[in-house]
């Protein structure tokens, strides 16, 4: 990799997961000093199947050998959707097809970003937990589990929901709100899963294969890829009591009742996990938070840290991605005088796009559980586009160089500065996760102006 003209910027990320790894390999190829710090042992990563459209493939074309790695590890961005009782609605590309999307599993893409990370030399520890966030006027700063203090010309919080900035960033944080769904979702061997005639039958001459059910209430993704098979079915469940665990397993009998009366094909599939046992995923929502950059700007949070997102909205890998080339654009663009600005300027820039790429995780679940099939039947396009034009064609890290400078003054001076980056013909309105819930429950249909196609 050839890296441009150093800049004495030291960055901490804190966080070594998608949105970390990615910000640390694009803040060196910009000239940046980076240090990562990762809580959990080396070697530890889970997840199933993630979709990185194209705004989010535009900078890593330019580091020399990653797609052509990450391109091996993946399989093709076309899913099959279908009707829940197993009716052919067609084959659909996720985003772009002239500039393909990455469609691959979670622990794959991590593992790629990491071995790239390591081989450009970025030093990454692991087992250390930033317990505390702090910053002064020339630095920002963590507190780590074992009494250490580690510093840096700005700390980058990339460690998901459960950071610790927001304490310094916002000054407190809102609990999570209930959806009111779950997602149940495993990965497993697809081999024994073959030795059923029916998803033998369904799975034949297929190396790789994508589907997605739509039904009432409930929507199913599956993904073969090689020898590996995931499902994650989402639907209702009651809310009273629902807690936010990334570990909780429970029972197929859940999932099967969900999936009464659909494909045989799905309620086979679900029977042949191993050990009748998946995780249980309680799906909460964050309402979008304006500032991602602390009242220093010492300190700057990317990432599900910054921005949870709903896997419906098909979106959060891209817009973490997106995340971390802004921000190594934006501190290149300030400079080490200017980093306080920089990260001010980069949460500006982001904001209102990321905040809609979020609500489209709403819109997209509500159009899978209550489909007008014959609507559908006229036009297939209705379900088959997840993420819109709008989101598909941008260049983060350009955008950024395009626009810093009249950010800046609007920042510093009040100057006049709109963004470009979002919806056509939409003015950003502030929402809340309660009041789309409310929205739902009520049967009243979100319409927005502009063009989210």
């Amino acid at each position: 990799m050839e890296r441009e003209v150093e800049t004495g910027i030291s960055i901490l990320v804190v966080g070594g997961g998608i949105a970390g790894l990615t910000l640390a390999i694009e803040a060196h190829r910009k000239g940046h000093t980076v240090q990562v710090i990762e809580r959990r042992p080396e070697g530890t990563t889970s997840g199933e199947v993630i979709v990185i459209t194209a705004p989010a493939l535009q900078t890593p074309k330019k580091w020399p050998g990653f797609m052509e790695r990450a391109r091996q590890e993946a399989f093709p961005p076309v899913y099959n959707m279908r009707k829940f009782d197993g009716t052919p609605i067609g084959d659909f590309p996720l985003g772009d097809p002239s500039d393909p999307s990455l469609a691959i599993y979670r622990a794959k893409l991590h593992s790629v970003l990491f071995e790239y990370a390591k081989q450009l030399g970025i030093e990454v520890e692991f087992s250390a937990t930033a317990c505390e966030y702090f910053e002064g006027d020339d630095h920002g700063g963590v507190v780590l589990s074992d009494g250490r203090r580690l510093t840096a010309d700005v700390v980058v919080a990339a460690d998901g929901v459960g950071s610790r900035s927001w304490a310094l960033v916002v000054g407190s944080r809102d609990p999570p709100i209930s959806s009111g769904f779950v997602m149940y979702r495993v990965t497993f061997p697809v081999a024994a899963a073959l030795e059923n005639p029916v998803i033998a039958a369904e799975l034949a001459g297929y190396h790789d294969r994508g589907y997605l059910y739509a039904g009432p209430g409930a929507h199913m993704v599956i993904c073969k890829s090689g020898d590996d098979i995931c499902w994650l079915l989402t639907c209702r469940e009651d809310s009273s009591t629902a807690t936010e665990s990334w570990t909780n397993s429970t029972s197929i009998k859940k999932a099967l009742e969900a999936v009464s009366g659909w494909d045989t094909f799905v309620a086979e599939l679900i029977k042949a996990t191993p050990n009748q046992t998946v995780l249980d995923w309680k799906l909460m929502w964050r309402n979008p938070q304006p500032r991602s950059a602390s009242p220093g700007g010492r300190v700057v949070q990317i990432g599900d840290a910054a921005h949870p997102f709903l896997p419906t909205s098909a979106s959060g890998g891209t817009m973490a991605m997106e995340d971390a080339y802004s921000l190594a654009a934006c501190l290149q663009i300030g400079g080490k005088k200017d980093v306080d600005i920089a990260t001010k300027v980069h949460n500006h820039l982001r904001f209102e796009r990321v905040s809609c790429a979020q609500k489209m995780g709403f819109k997209n679940r509500e159009l899978f559980h209550n489909t007008d099939w014959d609507a559908v039947a006229k036009n297939p396009e209705i379900l088959g586009r997840m993420v819109g034009n709008w989101l598909v064609h941008h260049d983060p890290e350009q955008y950024a160089y395009d626009n810093y400078a009249k950010c800046a003054e609007h920042l510093l001076h009040g100057a006049p500065f709109e963004n470009t980056n979002s919806v056509p013909g939409y003015k950003y309105k502030p929402w809340t996760a309660k009041g789309l819930l409310d929205a739902a429950d009520g049967g009243d249909p979100v319409v927005e102006d502009g063009d989210w196609s």
